[in-house]
């Protein structure tokens, strides 16, 4: 049955909120994105964006949602000075398994996220039917008769009550601190059961200047900490502008210092000595700046017996991970996919909830996974603990680990399952589990030996 579709409202100026928008704008006449900071007119940081400072992944499925979008964004990004690494290719990758000899799996687009930002902002601003209300917050939903019918909003700063805004479809693209819990609460629906798992991670970052005529044979670093008795992981990757993103990673409250000193002797302790040689006389363009709302966090909307209709939640409103793993904005563009694929599907708002939550919490499944899983390898992660089955599925990903090392069509499909184009189920396929078993590989010795 299709319903009138005159109006739609998406809470929230993530990058989930933008890529919804966009989707939006295809199947209502008129779409209003409502945002608590006001967007600036150039490329610059701004408070609702609070880890843009820190080292940001999108990875190529991500990326080629993007592009599908918005045609054409990736040659704006290029024409930016946004390099480009081909992944492991470019990169001396020390994983927990030891050196990762430099394949050719797939390829990054390494911006800064206030520059993604701003160019997607800018694209769709350009959109004849989108309105975006910035310096505004909401404050509760309108409902009547199991409904949700729209927002109440009012100006950032002031404590007015929220004027009604009416829509016939709201999304809820907030992040981490949404307030769709509360808002529920305020309308009579039972608390939604939530999972919390929390390894203790903080994370501190800086910006450097690429030092001149600097050309190790790299573009870019990733030592990886060797669980469960390492928890310490750097990171250095190159940016627009001739710079370098350096973001170092301590889990179990093994927190980096975020004081120049610390810094570096935090990235001196790395189990390559490779990322601090090569910072130790560049240039910081930045103070350091930390971040440790890290957290694996899920609300199983999907679950609810009783759920408003006319109302989605979506992105790290619905399902936050680790950011270790850079998982959150490819998950965010295969959920706007998903969004459209379901509009255009069947005509029902009423239905759209749980067609949508449902499908949707599968593409955050395989991520889930691997964060969790991961991060299960410490006994300090608090919310859980590895039982037999993760522990058992963690010593096969460790011997995947070893092959991707050194075998290049298993790099290939574990570099998949990162940059979400394959599931974790598909390191079980014939192929990578023969080799996992019958294969005795030579690990390489070092940086110099990663050429295949």
């Amino acid at each position: 049955m299709t319903q009138r579709r005159e109006h739609a409202v998406v809470v929230g100026g993530s990058l989930m909120g933008l890529l919804a928008a966009r989707v939006l704008t295809d199947h209502f006449p008129r779409v209003t994105l409502i945002e608590r900071d006001r967007f600036a007119e150039a490329v610059g940081s701004r408070p609702g964006l609070g880890q843009a400072r820190h080292l940001h992944v999108l990875w190529s499925r991500g990326l080629e949602i993007a592009e599908q979008l918005f045609p054409g964004l990736e040659d704006e990004l290029l024409a930016a000075d946004v390099p480009e690494v081909r992944v492991p290719a470019d990169m001396l990758w020390l994983s927990s398994a030891g050196w990762r000899r430099r394949f050719e799996s797939t390829r990054l687009l390494t911006f800064s996220r206030d520059l993604l930002d701003w160019t997607v902002r800018a694209r769709l601003a350009k959109t004849g039917n989108l309105q975006m209300l910035t310096g505004h917050e909401v404050t509760g939903l309108l409902a009547d008769a199991g409904a949700v019918t729209g927002v109440e909003v009012r100006e950032r700063g002031t404590t007015e009550p929220g004027e009604p805004v009416t829509a016939d479809l709201v999304i809820d693209a907030t992040g981490r601190a949404s307030k769709t819990p509360a808002w529920l609460e305020r309308l009579g629906y039972p608390a939604v059961r939530e999972t919390l798992i929390n390894p203790l991670l903080g994370y501190a970052s800086r910006t450097y200047a690429v030092p001149s005529g600097f050309d190790p044979g790299w573009k870019a670093l990733y030592l990886q900490a060797d669980p469960p008795r390492g928890t310490r992981t750097g990171a250095l990757f190159p940016q627009e502008g001739g710079r370098w993103i350096v973001s170092l990673f301590g889990v179990g409250e093994d927190y980096p210092p975020n004081e120049d000193g610390g810094f570096l002797d935090f990235a001196k302790s790395l189990r390559s000595p490779v990322l601090y040689e090569a910072i130790r006389d560049a240039e910081p363009l930045t103070p350091v700046v930390s971040y440790r709302r890290t957290e694996n966090h899920r609300r199983h909307y999907e679950r609810m017996r009783a759920w408003p209709k006319r109302f989605l939640v979506s992105g790290d409103a619905l399902c936050a991970f680790n950011p270790l793993y850079g998982q959150g904005m490819t998950v965010a563009a295969k959920s706007a996919l998903t969004l459209d694929a379901c509009l255009r599907a069947d005509g029902d708002l009423d239905g759209l909830a749980r067609r949508f939550h449902r499908k949707v919490i599968k593409n955050a499944s395989g991520p889930w996974l691997v964060a969790t899983g991961e991060d299960l390898r410490y006994s300090t992660t608090q919310g859980a603990t590895a039982g037999l089955q993760t522990r058992i599925l963690n010593r096969y990903v460790d011997r995947v680990q070893h092959l991707a090392n050194v075998d290049p069509r298993v790099c290939d499909r574990f570099v998949d399952v990162l940059a979400l184009t394959a599931q974790p189920q598909s390191l079980f396929l014939p192929g990578v589990l023969w080799r996992a078993a019958t294969t005795r590989t030579r690990q390489p010795t070092g940086p110099d030996d990663l050429i295949p």
